[in-house]
């Protein structure tokens, strides 16, 4: 440092952003140069071996007050300002009064950036003024009178969001600001250091460990040379994330392909985007998305979604580069499908459906371009049935039908030339046989279930392949359902049973499958309600309590999974109130009330339940309000089930028989048995005789019983 220099680095920070500011302070000072830079000259100086000490203020300024005589000190006496930028940062008095007051001593060219939260520049765009991360005083040079209302500046800035630098090559982008080097020079020799130290320690251990650092990250003089290494880097992280992939995934390894994984993301995160061309940037879009859909399936769903949004925005930049480019059109509907998959998964219908339009637009533009192309071909298909799986959770189950159809009259036709899209189709069957049940159609739907396990059976390597096996699972899961909505009670119990099996199998395979995990605790709670309405009261009240650590270590994974947290946790807590309920047992009611207040907390934020959830969720607020009316407490009860019934009205009107019966129900607990009798008629002339039903049917029986008694003591 120059004479009268104490500190490297002043770090400017609002505290809402205080871990930010430590955690740079700490790589900072940590961080050592490269020897072979350490003591040449640059236009700043000789480079140090550490850029240290950095200075990071500690305590509070009060609104309205002067810059305190140790901090204007410690910003004379620092090298340069580094600010942390977020909208927080932006709104901070105490961070542009540091800025001004640093520039005012050292000038504008000595004021370094780091972006941890907003976007740059967001004041420019209109309405977006909230989202500003950069503070005013680092936006604008100062006036003469000191004020940053001068010309506008870009300041340098590193970025560590997910879709910045990430943390190390920001690290680098701002140590090589302060000690006068080339980024490029400084990534080029910490990565040789790396390499070095990395080949040491794999020669000490197991040399063969050293092979993927080699590869990637080899430093070479000739820029021709880094390219080639770079491409055959990348060549192997396809073929570990895609040939490789495709043997792991139906044994079950997602633990290995989700180590490959973080290990494909360093190598991207330590490369620098920029010099990447358009094929390099297309592949590693692709790895993205493919790390995406391993973390998606270890119930890891804020990482995918970060990985596939990636992927679509590389994706997007390459399309509007080359929009007539088919593999470009082809790869950019793939990162929309999973970003528009993960919306669905956490229960935003409307926003899957939005991406899932645009994802059929796209494969429809790959068929105009080459209506020979069977991989285009499969892409409208998918397509509509991806659509159709949002229509049906907006309870269009007309326009939902027509999606599968059109989906399937594809898959059917291709099929023949492919037997590997048997698992396609049987899919297509699964989903056509819950658009079939949601109109009414129950015979329809079991048909189309049986269907699909006939198709599964005949598909390859059926008993080997895992996917397969899972796909059954689920055939039988949602056969035990509809034949429980049609009192069949044994044959219902029969496929819960195999569905259980099936799935039990799955998980013991690979434990940290979190989508296995979630399809084997569906399966149970199948079985527990088949045993439940069977009378087996004791087998449901076991598979209830062997239910509950599986269902709360997949809500500790992921607590935006709606499916986990609205159906399988409801469901729950409802078998497990209503076997205590008939066994005359207390219930703690807390439990029950967390989990209505988290489904008006998700709603809050625009999360709409399903049709499914919707009867689930009312289902929880009728068994609530029977237990609280058992305890005393009819007026809370009331309200309650007045909800219940408010949230399965829309679709009753809709000819949902599950809705219909359960708002039955809830209005004979209301006092309006007529209208209970009216809706009761209406599912007297279906095919639906769910147990719930004779439910309804025994309490109609005992209020007119009483209504009868009640006349006959007014008549003496």
């Amino acid at each position: 440092m120059a004479a009268g220099e104490k500190y490297w680095a002043f770090i400017s920070y609002s505290h809402r952003d205080a871990a930010a500011a430590s955690a740079l302070q700490r790589a900072l000072e940590t961080y050592r140069i490269p020897t072979r830079l350490v003591g040449t000259r640059t236009g700043v100086g000789e480079v140090p071996a550490y850029v240290k000490p950095v200075f990071r203020d500690r305590e509070e300024m009060q609104a309205g007050a002067d810059l305190k005589s140790t901090v204007r000190a410690a910003l004379a006496d620092s090298r340069y300002l580094i600010v942390i930028c977020s909208p927080d940062a932006a709104r901070s008095p105490w961070v542009d009064r540091e800025i001004i007051e640093f520039k005012q001593i050292h000038g504008e060219s000595r004021v370094l950036a780091q972006i941890v939260a907003g976007e740059p520049f967001a004041s420019r765009m209109p309405g977006r003024d909230a989202e500003e991360c950069f503070p005013e005083a680092l936006r604008f040079e100062l006036d003469p009178t000191g004020e940053p209302i001068g010309e506008p500046v870009e300041p340098v800035a590193a970025d560590v969001r997910p879709n910045g630098d990430g943390k190390k090559l920001a690290l680098l982008k701002l140590v090589a600001g302060m000690i006068g080097v080339g980024v490029d020079e400084l990534v080029r020799r910490d990565a040789q250091r790396a390499v070095r130290r990395m080949t040491k320690v794999a020669i000490a251990a197991v040399a063969g460990m050293a092979t993927m650092a080699v590869l990637t990250f080899m430093a070479v003089e000739s820029r021709n040379e880094a390219q080639r290494q770079r491409a055959q880097a990348e060549d192997l992280i396809e073929f570990m994330l895609g040939d490789l992939r495709r043997k792991l995934v139906p044994v079950g390894r997602l633990d290995v392909l989700d180590s490959l994984g973080a290990k494909a993301l360093a190598y991207y995160a330590a490369e620098d985007p920029d010099r990447f061309d358009a094929d390099s940037l297309a592949r590693r879009s692709h790895a993205q998305r493919l790390i995406g859909e391993i973390r998606e399936q270890r119930g890891k769903l804020d990482e995918a979604l970060t990985a596939f949004q990636s992927a679509a925005d590389t994706t997007a930049a390459l399309l509007a580069r080359a929009p007539g480019d088919g593999q470009r059109i082809f790869d950019h509907a793939q990162s929309v499908y999973w970003v528009g998959y993960i919306a669905w998964r956490r229960g935003q219908a409307r926003s899957a459906e939005e991406s899932f339009l645009k994802y059929r637009e796209l494969a429809q533009r790959l068929v105009r371009i080459d209506p020979a192309n069977v991989d285009w071909q499969l892409e409208t298909a998918y397509a509509s049935q991806n659509l159709g799986v949002a229509q049906l959770d907006r309870a269009h189950s007309a326009e939902a039908l027509l999606s599968f159809s059109e989906s399937r009259s594809v898959l059917a036709r291709l099929v023949r030339a492919r037997p590997e899209l048997s698992t396609d189709l049987a899919e297509n069957h699964g989903w056509t046989a819950r658009a079939l049940e949601a109109g009414g159609d129950f015979d329809g739907a079991v048909a189309q279930q049986l269907q699909r396990l006939a198709v599964l059976r005949s598909s390859p390597d059926a008993v080997a392949d895992r996917q397969v096996q899972q796909q059954m699972a689920n055939a039988d899961a949602a056969l035990s359902r509809l034949l429980l909505s049609l009192h069949d009670l044994k044959a219902a119990e029969e496929h819960a049973r195999a569905s259980t099996d099936r799935t039990d199998g799955l998980v013991a395979s690979d434990p940290d499958n979190m989508f296995w995990l979630s399809e084997s605790s569906f399966s149970r709670m199948g079985l527990a309600e088949v045993e439940y309405e069977s009378g087996k009261r004791a087998l449901a009240h076991a598979d209830s309590e062997r239910l509950a650590p599986s269902i709360s270590r997949l809500l500790a994974s992921d607590a935006s999974a709606m499916n986990w947290h609205m159906n399988l946790r409801g469901r729950a807590l409802s078998l497990r109130a209503r076997i205590a309920l008939a066994e005359g047992r207390q219930v703690a009611i807390d439990a029950i009330d967390g989990y209505l207040a988290d489904v008006h907390g998700f709603e809050s934020l625009g999360i709409q339940p399903n049709a499914d959830e919707t009867t689930i969720v009312a289902s929880v607020e009728m068994t609530l309000g029977d237990l609280l009316d058992r305890s005393g407490k009819p007026e809370v009860a009331v309200r309650h089930w007045r909800a219940a019934a408010a949230r399965v009205r829309p679709l009753a009107e809709r000819d949902n028989y599950a809705a219909i019966t359960l708002l039955a129900r809830a209005q004979l607990r209301l006092g309006q048995p007529v209208e209970a009798r009216s809706l009761a008629a209406r599912v007297q002339t279906s095919r639906y005789r769910h147990p719930a039903y004779a439910d309804l049917v025994s309490e109609l029986a005992q209020v007119a019983g009483l209504a009868q008694s009640d006349a006959g003591s007014k008549g003496k």
